[in-house]
């Protein structure tokens, strides 16, 4: 049908404008952070393009779906707001057949998102712990600068020091940070080097003249000493095996598991897919508008919903992986409440013509 494709036109054009500026965005960002890390000797040079494209392959399961969100918002706006809704509406087109449109090009969509999240996230948060690993277990600490603050891979260790001394491999004024399972560890020491070793020897740190406490997550097994020399192992010689991690399991993996980390990791994966369609759906009585409204409010109302709906499936898989909830609701109550306000938003419309027939 003619109105059919000029619709999907209309969402088509601003749908790909967007996620071309969001792509760029992110791209550039995530250099500008990468080249930051690679400075500071937490990167091998050789290795930033790559761990770029991975972080935003990662970021695309996101991207995607909003950047048709807002398509819709943009593309649906611009009939609203040039009378071309009403003109249709008069010819016998509603809201629902246009609903409809949308509909069938967020399943299109929605197909890309589930290949992003369903395969290409696992395989690309495995290739960015391996590159993390390898960088820690490459850590050397001439290449660290004095008075700033240094997060190792996946935030196992952080690190300030006051000063460095690169030809003796030292450092002053030191606050080290590591953390293993439910311990955290905190070292503050006046002097902290980093022994010469063999590429086959692991990463060792020697403090000098300071203090450490052990913090137990789980207990009151608190601990402090106070030291003259303390060696500690950073990483070993080999880039450590991420396997349990729950983002680079594949799919399959993760059925079934009883792991709680597991369980919220495997119900985002199939969510993505469902959120794209119903994003794209409730654009559709957002965009509604009258030629004398501002063109701009559909815009922040669409991004004010869509950062209420983000925020509240954020705290849902928080809530799974931290055994507060179970499979069931699991993070699907906020999905359930954007299907209930998509009909309710759908039928608003309708409500005088159902008041006048009772």
């Amino acid at each position: 049908m003619i109105i059919d494709r000029y619709v999907g036109r209309e969402i088509i054009r601003p749908f790909l404008t967007i996620i071309g500026i969001l792509a760029v965005v992110f791209f550039s960002y995530s250099a500008a952070v990468v080249l930051n890390e690679a400075v500071a000797g937490l990167l091998p040079v050789g290795t930033i393009l790559e761990y770029v494209l991975i972080k935003w392959l990662i970021a695309l399961e996101v991207l995607v779906p909003v950047a048709l969100y807002l398509g819709v918002v943009v593309g649906m706006g611009r009939l609203h707001a040039d009378s071309e809704m009403i003109a249709m509406t008069a010819a016998g087109i509603g809201e629902l057949q246009v609903a409809k449109v949308v509909l069938l090009l967020s399943l299109m969509v929605a197909v890309l998102v589930s290949a992003l999240s369903l395969v290409v996230r696992p395989w690309a948060y495995e290739q960015r712990y391996l590159l993390q690993t390898y960088a820690e277990a490459n850590f050397e600490i001439e290449n660290v600068e004095g008075r700033r603050f240094y997060v190792g891979p996946d935030s196992r260790y952080a690190a300030y020091v006051d000063s460095v001394d690169p030809s003796q491999r030292s450092a002053r004024k030191v606050m080290f940070q590591t953390k293993r399972g439910d311990k955290l560890r905190i070292i503050l020491a006046d002097q902290m080097y980093q022994p010469a070793r063999l590429a086959t020897e692991p990463v060792t740190l020697v403090f000098v003249a300071g203090h450490a406490y052990q913090l137990d997550g789980e207990g009151s097994r608190d601990v402090s000493l106070n030291f003259e020399r303390l060696v500690l192992r950073v990483a070993g010689s080999e880039p450590e095996d991420p396997s349990h991690k729950s983002k680079m399991r594949g799919t399959l993996d993760l059925r079934g598991s009883d792991d709680r980390k597991d369980l919220a990791e495997y119900q985002w994966r199939l969510s993505t897919p469902v959120t794209t369609v119903l994003l794209a759906l409730l654009a559709v009585p957002l965009s509604r508008s009258t030629p004398r409204q501002g063109r701009h409010l559909r815009e922040v109302l669409a991004l004010l919903a869509y950062a209420i709906f983000y925020n509240l499936i954020t705290m849902a898989k928080n809530l799974v992986q931290e055994g507060v909830v179970g499979a069931f609701p699991g993070l699907w109550w906020p999905i359930a409440l954007l299907a209930l306000s998509i009909l309710a938003a759908l039928a608003w419309p309708w409500r005088g013509l159902l008041v006048r027939r009772r």
